[in-house]
């Protein structure tokens, strides 16, 4: 199975918040908008010694906006020698006691809103149920300060790490009820991160490539091997796509790293989807050691729900699926 790199893609919805405005309070609620320090992944703080953030003076200041159910506040998340762009998503209205959290991980070459702001809508979603989240953006990708080159599958799962690690030590939010959702490669991530990182309290794969690795484009490959890196078009620029890229997708192995995965699971597919088979799915939800598995299926929808269309529907219900099913891991 090949993924179209240039499906994956796609257009996205994310924007550049303005890193020069200083934090600003919503009167319903009281969330300190701060960024944590520089660390490097040796001092995140274990799932049983979580602290509050750290302030760094020097790190980029947080703008927060309130729209409808969510204040949403752009947060630097640090992560060894770079720091990780992240929208954090809180609801307007908190829960008594720390909310749940869920980390958003997008697709190849995407950004951290994604498609049709899918996760967007999606964090306003989960704000409304009480859940915070956050989404971010890879190396290249959105608001990353880092090159398009640094971009691989180990870097991915290190920046993923780090950001439920943010999640977990933030002090609105409940360390032992952290989820992680992932779309396309994204959704290959996040099974990684299931299985090899204590304390991932639920799993959600959007049209997930749970696969282990193998030469998705033997062409574009050799061409990495000669030139160093694949230049591909995403719209607005080419994005460089490096020999590490393709060897690291290659020998990835995420179907194995979650298979002794015991926290509820839950796989949305569309039933056309022709980027990532939806029989991947099926493989994927018998090899995991949880009992607690769902499977949705989206009927006549493509691998991105036609999030970019305007047609909603298909992302509409993907959406609602998952946060009703999220609700009830996460809040019951």
């Amino acid at each position: 199975m090949t993924l179209a790199l240039a499906l994956v893609a796609g257009p996205t919805g994310c924007a550049s918040t303005d890193a020069a405005t200083q934090a600003t309070r919503v009167p319903q609620v009281t969330y300190a908008t701060e960024t944590t320090a520089d660390v490097g992944m040796a001092d995140v703080p274990a799932l049983d010694a979580v602290t509050d953030p750290v302030t760094d003076a020097g790190a980029p200041p947080a703008e927060s906006t309130a729209a409808g159910p969510v204040v949403e506040t752009m947060v630097w998340v640090p992560a060894g020698d770079h720091q990780v762009p992240g929208t954090l998503a809180l609801p307007v209205s908190p829960p008594q006691g720390r909310m749940p959290g869920v980390l958003m991980l997008h697709g190849d070459l995407g950004s951290r809103d994604e498609t049709g702001d899918l996760f967007g809508h999606e964090a306003a979603d989960l704000a409304g149920q009480g859940i915070a989240s956050l989404r971010i953006d890879f190396a290249g990708s959105g608001d990353s300060t880092e090159p398009d080159l640094a971009l691989d599958y180990p870097n991915m799962v290190a920046d993923a790490t780090a950001s439920v690690r943010y999640l977990q030590s933030d002090p609105w939010i409940d360390p032992n009820r952290v989820a992680v959702l992932g779309l396309s490669r994204g959704g290959s991530i996040a099974a990684t991160l299931a299985g090899t990182v204590p304390g991932v309290a639920a799993l959600v794969e959007w049209s997930g490539a749970v696969y282990n690795g193998y030469d998705e484009d033997p062409a574009a490959h050799e061409q990495a091997r000669t030139d160093g890196y694949v230049p591909i078009d995403v719209g607005d620029r080419d994005f460089m796509l490096s020999l590490n890229w393709y060897d690291t997708i290659e020998q990835s192995h995420p179907l194995d790293d979650v298979a002794g995965y015991r926290g509820p699971v839950l796989a949305v597919v569309g039933s056309d989807d022709n980027v990532v088979s939806p029989d991947v799915a099926d493989v994927f939800l018998k090899t995991v050691a949880s009992t607690d598995t769902t499977l949705h299926t989206v009927a006549d929808a493509d691998h991105l729900y036609g999030a970019y269309s305007d047609d909603q529907s298909h992302a509409d219900e993907a959406r609602s699926v998952t946060t009703a099913w999220l609700a009830s891991r996460l809040t019951a």
